[in-house]
This record gives C-alpha cells, structure tokens and sequence, in this order.
C-alpha cells in the first residue's frame, strides 16, 4: 500500500493500528513502515513502537513481507510533508522517481495499492524552523517543520474557514498486478539506448563492468560530466551489483537488468496514474474546490532547493 499525501500531522497513519486495520481491509494485516530516526525521538519512538510499526529499510520489510505481511508505506516521505501548504490550491505529493516501493513489490511479487488521504492539509498549519536548522535536521532525514493546531495546540484543526467542517477520509485505489521479478522486452530503440549506455559505462573497455567503473560513473554524472539516460539509474545497477554480490556484469547481464528495470518503470507510471485518478475522481467529495489540483514532483526538482 502507497500513501500520499504524508501531511504534517500523519493523518493516514491512524490505520496504523487497532481492529479496524483488520475490518476495513478485509483481513489483511499489514505493518506500516516509518523512517528509521523515528525510533529515536522520544514521543514518535512510543507511538511508532504502540501501533507496531517497523523501520522501513529494505530487510527490515522484507522480513515481514516473509511472515505474511502486507506493506504500507508512504512513499514522499519528509519531502512531501515540508511540501505541505494549506494555503495552496495545488496538492503535492512526491512520486517521481520514487522507485524504491516500487522495487520491493516488483522482487517479492505483492501487488501495489495506492491510497489516497485527504483532507490533512487543513488540519493544521505549517511551521517551518529556522533555515539553519532545517539544514542540519535534513542531514537527519527528519522535518524542519512543526504543526500548530486548534488553539495552537498540537490537537487538529475540525473546521476551517474557507472549506467550513473539515471531511476527512481514505480511498483505495484499483490493485496493481505485480508478477514476481518480471522483464520486459526492450524494444529497437531502448536496446540501442542500452547497448551505447553499457559501452559508455565500460571504462576499462573490457567488456565488463565493475563497481570501481560504476562509482567513477555516479561521480562524474553528480558533477555534471556524464550524460546518463533517465531509464538507466546507475545507483540501482551498483546496488544491484552489490545485492548479488558479484565484482562486475558484462553485456547480457546488464541487457536483463535494462528489462527488469522497464518492468519496474511500467509499474511505477501505473501506480502515479491511479493516484492521479483517485484525486481528480475523489477530491469534490472531500470538499476540495474543483479548480484544486494535483502536481506529482521529482524528490531532485527546485521545489526543495533553497528551502
């Protein structure tokens, strides 16, 4: 299950725990997954630990994936929630390039199931920290924002005064197929793509690459020396590299790794395009004007520089 949008005050986390979880989701238990620096903040540590939430790092996942589990998490993280404006008449959520829920699904064979929570931007306002502040808590991957709420409190807001009694509420999207580490054939064009890419990256020219090659590649591509396709991501060929715990690929297996990483990408657009359709189908209902809109941002664009 992929939430958005995170919100300051974490409405969607309410399905986090009690009888409901069980009942309005016809028996099937998941965990919900929160960043790892949650359990060490006193306050979101307990919460974190009373509704049985788990860290979120991969193997931490799939250990309850083993176990039968179901999966929620909210993919836009502490970006999408510095994003949060009730001001805005336009919703964002941050879901490009996001692929790492997306993966998780795609290697273990669970089907994706993007939700959709609104209301929460009018709970609360936004308090942004000092910049200095929000620099140093970033390094933290923690949010450089508080939430002020009715009265000033932390409690939410139940009325506002533009949209009257606030309407809060959760909708389901259409479960995504997801067949366990499927490929897809690249086409004319994309093999093209992928056989000038792998030449590129074989520094050595010795029809390998290695991780030596492959961290040469990140840097140079960080700054700005190296031009990389948009459907190749080095980092996740390195990780790859590393998760199979081989020295290097030569050509065939970098081809199988271009198809399963299409396979991910085909995924990953159908789940942005049925989060698109629960807003725009959904929204009237919750009582968000018809002109609100829904942006879906790059973690990388400008909405998060100079913040």
């Amino acid at each position: 299950f992929g939430w958005a949008p995170h919100g300051i005050l974490g409405v969607c986390r309410a399905a986090s725990a009690g009888t409901w979880q069980l009942k309005g989701m016809s028996n099937i238990p998941g965990r919900w997954g929160s960043f790892g620096m949650a359990f060490y903040i006193p306050g979101a540590r307990e919460f974190s630990l009373a509704v049985g939430a788990v860290d979120a790092s991969k193997h931490v996942l799939e250990g309850r994936i083993r176990d039968g589990e179901s999966i929620h998490l909210v993919p836009g993280g502490i970006r999408e929630m510095m994003l949060t404006d009730e001001k805005s008449s336009d919703t964002k959520i941050v879901l490009k390039n996001r692929m790492g829920f997306v993966r998780l699904a795609w290697e273990n064979g669970m089907d994706l199931v993007p939700v959709f929570c609104f209301g929460e931007k009018w709970t609360c306002n936004k308090v942004d920290l000092p910049k200095f502040l929000r620099k140093i808590l970033e390094k933290f991957r923690m949010a450089g924002t508080i939430l002020k709420g009715r009265w000033g409190t932390l409690l939410p807001n139940t009325y506002h005064h533009k949209q009257g009694e606030l309407s809060l509420g959760w909708v389901f999207g259409a479960p995504i197929p997801v067949a366990k580490r499927s490929c897809k054939e690249l086409n004319e064009d994309e093999l093209k793509v992928a056989q000038e890419h792998f030449a590129l990256l074989d520094a050595n020219k010795d029809g390998k690459i290695d991780s030596s090659e492959l961290k040469t590649a990140i840097r140079k591509q960080k700054a700005g020396e190296l031009k990389i396709s948009s459907s190749i991501s080095i980092r996740s060929l390195n990780r790859n590299l590393k998760a199979k715990h081989k020295d290097n690929l030569d050509q065939s297996e970098f081809l199988k790794w271009c198809q399963q990483e299409k396979a991910i990408r085909e995924l990953h657009e159908r789940f942005m395009v049925e989060t698109q359709r629960l807003f725009t189908t959904y929204k009237t209902q919750f009582g968000y004007p018809d002109d609100e809109t829904l942006t879906i941002v790059d973690p990388s664009a400008s909405d998060f520089k100079n913040k």
